[in-house]
């Protein structure tokens, strides 16, 4: 049996969001009855049920199921365990403020964000002292912003299981299910991108994580923030998993930026036997995101 997966990070702060949204919408709406997973990293995230105005191609559709996570689910968990706690008899009153007053700042974010975004990326990375002065300068832009950041993975109706969220160091979304009388472990992973040391410790703990569960195939997809060279690539292949777009193509193909890719940091890796990649490429441009995605089938004996 053939399954199908979509691993894509799809950048929020970068520039052109309102315009982007609408071909990331066409592109996954296009895809969703095919691919029994799609995994999608920085996606933005509100705090309400508006997900769904932000991803129409959720809306009304029977044979899916999606699950949200924030990067910084612990911190948002905590905001609701306080207002819970505190404020007992007036809780849900002063959640739906607070998630209306987060939303509107979500709308100005995407705004601000959508004009400047390449610009304010360039100086982090460029000169991060500066970035440190806007922040100060600026503290809701810079800083609420983070809060918006998050994974959402779908599921085919086919597919019979639930999305978890485990904190490793790293956020991580995963699910357990049978296909084909195949045990399967699937992880959607984000891997923080400024520090190499960091990323290999977050990808040690993942492994850590997962290695001990009784499967028969473990699929890891998404930005991995690392390139070929990189540690995080080689404790991968160490441990025996295998790069899809490199098995079926010979070679990796590089992901980031989507307009004129000059690197390879978004992957989708497989450990396991009876199976074999029958499809694997990257797709996508600079008028969705700025980095292409990946679609691989992977024919389950």
């Amino acid at each position: 049996m053939k399954l199908n997966i979509l691993s894509w990070n799809t950048n929020y702060i970068h520039d052109n969001w309102f315009k982007r949204i609408k071909n990331i919408n066409k592109e996954i709406k296009r895809s969703q009855k095919k691919y029994h997973i799609i995994a999608l990293q920085e996606a933005i995230l509100p705090f309400s049920d508006a997900i769904h105005d932000i991803y129409n191609f959720l809306k009304q559709n029977p044979n899916i199921s999606y699950f949200p996570s924030a990067e910084f689910f612990i911190e948002k968990n905590f905001i609701y365990e306080f207002i819970k706690n505190n404020f007992p008899k007036y809780k849900l009153l002063i959640i739906k403020i607070f998630e209306f007053c987060m939303n509107k700042i979500l709308y100005l974010c995407c705004f601000f964000y959508s004009k400047y975004g390449e610009f304010f990326k360039s100086i982090y990375f460029k000169y991060p002292y500066i970035c440190i002065g806007f922040i100060i300068l600026c503290p809701i832009i810079f800083i609420v912003v983070w809060f918006f950041f998050g994974m959402l993975t779908i599921l085919n109706k086919k597919i019979k299981g639930t999305i978890q969220t485990k904190y490793v160091g790293r956020m991580i979304q995963y699910t357990e299910f049978t296909f084909n009388q195949k045990k399967i472990l699937f992880v959607n992973i984000h891997l923080l991108h400024p520090k190499a040391k960091e990323r290999l410790l977050q990808i040690k703990n993942i492994h850590n994580f997962i290695k001990n569960k009784k499967k028969d195939i473990f699929i890891l997809a998404g930005d991995f923030n690392s390139t070929p060279n990189s540690n995080v690539y080689k404790f991968l292949k160490k441990k025996n998993y295998k790069s899809v777009i490199k098995e079926f193509c010979g070679k990796e193909h590089n992901t980031f930026p989507a307009k004129n890719p000059d690197r390879c940091i978004d992957y989708i890796w497989i450990k396991g036997s009876d199976y074999k990649i029958i499809r694997a490429k990257t797709f996508g441009n600079y008028e969705a995101t700025d980095h292409k995605g990946i679609k691989v089938t992977i024919d389950i004996s």
